[in-house]
């Protein structure tokens, strides 16, 4: 005569998957934010790196973003155009390649030039809910809250500095 597994049994074990689940499912899509911030921050650093170096090769560039008083919303433009990969800072069509491939510039950041260095802010408006959450884990990341704290100084700035 075979055995079987009693009802008893059978509760127990779907118990015990169902708080096996809820554990999991929540480090599961940490995981997947964690993944999407350190991605950003990567993107973030390589942005500011050639933002500085278009800075700092072209004199004309660097007249231009220190033209526009901190507190203008021209010099929020500027560096949004600077993203979107017009050093002219004259090709509007640039802020929508920005939106569109550097979204944490718009979604989560405020970013402008002030003395010789990029000042980051965080974005007045409130952001969609899958930005909320990346948004809010941006500000808690180390190193973006450095950025936010210190600024993103062109000249002598650890982000130009090997990590030995």
């Amino acid at each position: 005569m075979k055995k079987a597994f009693t009802m008893i049994e059978l509760v127990f074990v779907i118990v015990i998957l169902g708080i096996l689940a809820s554990l999991a499912v929540p480090k599961l899509a940490a995981t997947k934010t964690d993944a999407e911030v350190t991605k950003i921050v990567v993107d973030m650093k390589n942005t500011f790196e050639k933002i500085a170096a278009l800075s700092i090769s072209d004199p004309e560039l660097s007249a231009k973003l220190k033209a526009e008083p901190s507190n203008s919303s021209n010099n929020y433009y500027n560096i949004i155009m600077l993203i979107g990969d017009d050093p002219t800072l004259k090709d509007f069509k640039a802020i929508g390649r920005a939106y569109q491939n550097h979204p944490w510039a718009s979604e989560c950041f405020i970013t402008t030039y002030q003395n010789e260095s990029l000042k980051i802010e965080k974005s007045w408006k409130q952001s969609s809910g899958k930005w909320s959450q990346i948004c809010n884990a941006l500000y808690a990341h180390l190193t973006v809250n450095e950025w936010m704290t210190n600024g993103v100084n062109f000249s002598g700035n650890r982000l130009f500095k090997e990590e030995k």
